[in-house]
């Protein structure tokens, strides 16, 4: 049974570097405008979502497994409470510490500096507020309280897939699966629809505003990402099928068993956004709304092709998987969490800065001293603040307490159980099938007669 993906490090840490990408290059425009190309910018413009789908993914993927497992074991569903401290402990230290030391180093954004303004930044509701995504504290905290509202509701839906595949102590295998590919298939349809609304409808709906729960926020909150989730809840099922002596889903096996083909249909996808109307300079309210639906199913569709070969094993390990699961990207996966969070107010600090000390205009001293102090404050967020905060909660959570290390211990970052667990993460060798490799280059071939037909399909939608 599968307790570890060597791999899915590489893939948070190819996220957070497409995040901070995309956010860096929005502030360099700014002080060096000449700085990057416009090609470049062009497709660094597509970026706003790409890493968004792919965390939201993981979530889905690593946290619907275990519940999963359960249920087609036939054993008891996760303790829900456990499951909340574990979350609460995962997200709110490292999120409280980035927030805090933004508001010492004054470049936390508020509307307003009150209680209120003060307590819905430090208890993630700023997306449910009137004022917003970019008005209470970091920049990046709205997709928190998506994340913390799927964490909340994540147990209601295991349970919705118990409930709807019969109240039997062991209900058949094709039942459990019958169940929760209805309870996906639903998620995915309410992501896709609520985000449609949301961007067609809404965005040119004049009703009254309202403090709290404004509808027009909608393009903030839960159900506009649920496909997101979705799709890695999906590829939890195949992967916990498989594990409880399931047969593997063929479309998966096929592109899981070559990554090259599944990337290869992601860099197609985030080249087709470059066709796709995006704007030059990145940013949201200059993006027109056929260009944003767009933006947002192509990424999706990008992040579901990424994830696929590090979430679903091979025959091989293979070049690709070897480095996602290698030491940088393991170390940079690991303390991604923390330079997702600090990363847009270290910019901002220097971009002030800049003011005062031109040298740092220069694209090249801008972005490394950027990238140096985000490294740096994510190692610490990591080692001082989540770390320890994760292993409380799972001693409070009745698991198992971390062996006593030494002090200095506690400053290393440990890669040799991680590096254990890479050569395992191979299937035992299958005859593969015939027509799969036509399979691969009919969906490659697809995708790339999409990419290029897109400006034209972008003015029928």
């Amino acid at each position: 049974m599968l307790r570890s993906f060597p791999c899915l490090d590489g893939v948070r840490a190819f996220a957070a570097s497409t995040v901070i990408a995309y956010h860096l290059t929005t502030v360099l425009l700014v002080i060096d405008p000449g700085a990057v190309p416009s090609l470049i910018i062009r497709h660094i413009a597509t970026l706003d979502r790409f890493g968004v789908a792919i965390f939201f993914m993981l979530s889905g993927f690593l946290l619907y497994r275990p519940f999963l497992i359960a249920h087609l074991k036939g054993d008891r569903a996760p303790r829900a409470g456990a499951f909340w401290v574990r979350r609460g402990a995962r997200i709110f230290p490292g999120y409280w510490f980035a927030l805090a030391g933004s508001m010492l180093l004054g470049v936390a954004l508020f509307y307003q500096y009150d209680l209120i303004s003060y307590t819905t930044a430090f208890g993630l509701l700023g997306s449910y507020h009137a004022y917003g995504v970019l008005s209470y504290g970091l920049v990046v905290a709205w997709t928190l309280v998506i994340e913390i509202a799927f964490y909340a509701l994540l147990p209601a839906f295991a349970a919705t897939s118990r409930l709807i595949s019969g109240k039997s102590t062991k209900p058949p295998r094709s039942s459990v699966l019958r169940s929760n590919l209805i309870v996906v298939t639903v998620l995915i349809l309410v992501g896709m629809i609520s985000r449609y609304i949301s961007i067609f409808v809404i965005s040119d709906w004049g009703g009254p505003a309202t403090t709290w729960f404004p509808l027009y926020n909608l393009g903030s909150w839960l159900p506009s990402y649920l496909d997101m989730f979705g799709l890695g809840m999906l590829l939890a099922l195949a992967s916990a099928w498989r594990e409880t002596g399931g047969a593997n889903i063929r479309g998966l096996r096929i592109f899981a068993e070559r990554p090259w083909a599944s990337w290869g249909i992601a860099g197609i996808m985030l080249i087709a956004l470059g066709r796709a109307g995006m704007p030059i300079v990145p940013g949201l309210l200059s993006i027109e709304r056929s260009s944003a639906f767009i933006r947002d199913e192509l990424s999706i569709i990008a992040a579901f092709a990424i994830i696929l070969p590090a979430a679903i094993p091979g025959m091989r390990l293979g070049s690709l998987r070897r480095i996602l699961a290698s030491r940088p990207f393991f170390l940079c996966g690991t303390v991604a969490f923390g330079a997702y969070l600090w990363h847009v107010s270290l910019v901002i600090l220097i971009e002030r800065w800049s003011e005062t000390f031109p040298a740092l205009r220069s694209a090249l001293v801008f972005v490394g001293l950027a990238l140096l102090l985000t490294g740096a404050a994510a190692y610490v967020s990591y080692v001082f603040v989540e770390s320890p905060s994760r292993s409380l909660a799972t001693v409070a959570t009745g698991g198992r307490r971390p062996e006593a290390r030494r002090l200095r211990d506690w400053a290393v970052i440990d890669f040799q159980v991680h590096a254990s667990r890479i050569e395992a993460f191979v299937l035992p060798k299958a005859e593969s099938r015939r027509g799969d490799s036509f399979i691969v280059v009919s969906t490659i071939l697809c995708a790339a007669t999409f990419a290029i037909a897109l400006p034209s399909l972008r003015g029928a939608i």
